[in-house]
């Protein structure tokens, strides 16, 4: 999509006057204007009915529950059918040990933990009767295939994007996540990444750990990075308690951006920036995932600066918000809100967000970019098959996003819309397998996209 605008630019340069250029201008922001008003009041309706599906829906199906019984003690706690994961990564996850009390309430929530670990395709439980008169606890974690190549991408009116790599989200069955991973792209960022994450049932006091480097080219705006990062994190919400720990999240980034024609955008000058960053994270609630449904909130803060460490570096601040509410309505049925914002006081265009076809269907990567941003989406996510061997879940959505730049010019403000549906085909042994589809109304016309 991009190097047809880059077509339009250059023709505008060529065969159009400068009044002309200005006259369609004038006529193209009146146009977005009346069209945004429109659309506003569309955005209202939306939302008030989903306003008013969500009255009703108070105590419907969980996602994860334990049938009431009369609180027993468990003299004997055993795991079974774990073939890789470890036993104490499990056994971590108990709200209660051995000889301890079992209760419906602290055994649904270390059902939950353990589903959360994204590591299996069933968790489940029974009572066994021992002798003595004793009782004993079988837990049952049924492990999905973790250790995958990274191979996907997605598709959008000729723009596509290929993703490789490898990944194990249980490595030597402790819950360590390893990746490597790559992507090359016609309009997207060409990068290349590893991470490694140490998780908290393996640190001291509920600590975790996350390193990693990547580099990236965004080819068609001329710009370069290269990121070396450490996470330390302390996630009490995985636990669903609502305990404040902040994490820290420092690194050393760099940026390169070559010059451009000017017949391009006469805007964009060269420049390289070097900065050290240091941002403090906090997540507020939990989302409950099994398989491919969720339940629950959760709400994550960020705010963070980045120090120049050359002298054309200005230091910055950053701040983000990102709000998701998941809501099991029946055993097939979910509703999902969710709402991200932005803001960067980094003048540099490299260091501002960027949308694309995965976070709203119908526009190019890097549509929507901006200081300031936000994104709004609401869905109804139909399951139509739950076997371990295929899943199949529609989605009904709507989608809003827009971005303000800092030129006090309408023209700087951006926005697009989409409504759709949408088809994802998973399989739940082995979770890397997953392709979704989705149709969408959109302004662009873009109505397609694919992703593997």
């Amino acid at each position: 999509m991009q190097h047809k605008k880059n077509r339009h630019k250059i023709w505008f340069y060529l065969r159009i006057r400068r009044n002309d250029i200005i006259t369609s201008s004038h006529q193209q922001i009146n146009k977005s204007s009346n069209h945004y008003l429109r659309f506003m009041n569309f955005r209202l309706h939306i939302f008030l009915l989903l306003g008013v599906l969500l009255i009703p829906v108070a105590g419907l199906t969980q996602l994860v529950k334990v049938a009431s019984f009369a609180p027993r003690r468990a003299d004997t706690v055993i795991v079974e059918r774990n073939w890789r994961t470890r036993e104490k990564i499990i056994l971590a996850e108990l709200e209660f040990h051995q000889g301890d009390t079992v209760n419906p309430e602290n055994l649904e929530k270390s059902l939950k933990k353990i589903w959360n670990l994204q590591n299996f395709v069933t968790v489940d439980y029974r009572w066994d009767s021992l002798p003595g008169g004793k009782s004993g606890l079988i837990l049952t974690a049924r492990d999905a295939l973790t250790i995958y190549p990274v191979f996907g991408g997605r598709m959008q009116s000729g723009d596509f994007t290929v993703k490789a790599g490898i990944s194990d989200r249980n490595f030597l069955g402790r819950n360590i996540r390893v990746e490597a991973r790559g992507q090359f792209s016609t309009m997207e960022t060409l990068f290349g990444e590893f991470r490694l994450t140490v998780p908290r049932q393996l640190l001291w006091k509920n600590l975790a750990l996350t390193g990693g480097l990547r580099m990236e080219d965004l080819a068609y705006q001329r710009i370069w990075s290269e990121e070396v990062f450490v996470h330390v994190t302390n996630p009490f919400h995985e636990d669903y308690r609502l305990k404040l720990a902040p994490n820290l999240e420092t690194g050393l980034i760099q940026h390169y951006r070559g010059s451009l024609p000017t017949f391009f955008n006469d805007s964009l000058p060269s420049y390289k920036r070097k900065y050290w960053y240091i941002r403090l994270t906090e997540t507020f609630g939990t989302i409950t995932r099994r398989r491919h449904q969720e339940e629950g909130f959760s709400l994550l803060t960020l705010i963070g600066t980045g120090i120049g460490l050359e002298p054309d570096s200005r230091s910055y601040f950053r701040a983000s918000l990102r709000a998701e509410y998941d809501r099991i309505l029946t055993s097939r049925l979910q509703l999902t809100a969710q709402w991200e914002g932005h803001y960067t006081s980094n003048e540099n265009g490299s260091f501002w967000q960027r949308y694309g076809p995965g976070n709203i269907r119908g526009i190019g990567y890097g549509d929507l970019s901006g200081p300031l941003m936000q994104l709004t989406s609401a869905g109804l996510y139909y399951t139509w098959l739950n076997w371990d061997y295929l899943a199949v879940e529609q989605s009904f959505f709507v989608q809003y996003a827009s971005a303000w730049t800092p030129k006090a010019n309408p023209a700087n403000f951006k926005q697009h819309y989409a409504i759709g549906t949408g088809f994802q085909f998973t399989i739940p042994m082995y979770p890397a397998a997953s392709l979704y589809v989705s149709f969408s109304w959109n302004p662009n016309g873009e109505w397609f996209y694919l992703e593997l």
